[in-house]
């Protein structure tokens, strides 16, 4: 049996870092969104800032 971590609290390496450190049991962490859609989401959004923030003068 191989026990891993997974779920929705656990967006962020670091995350799952502190699960890995504090648990004796757990052997890794399995990721979906968090490596598929969320970073993602945060590099549509940054690109998005950066062309809104583009401006235009007339």
């Amino acid at each position: 049996v191989i026990v891993l971590c997974h779920g929705g609290p656990i967006s962020m390496p670091a995350d799952a870092a502190w699960i890995l450190d504090n648990t004796r049991l757990c052997q890794g962490f399995y990721g979906a969104s968090s490596m598929e859609r969320l970073p993602t989401e945060k590099a549509l959004t940054a690109q998005t800032r950066d062309f809104v923030n583009l401006g235009r003068t007339a």
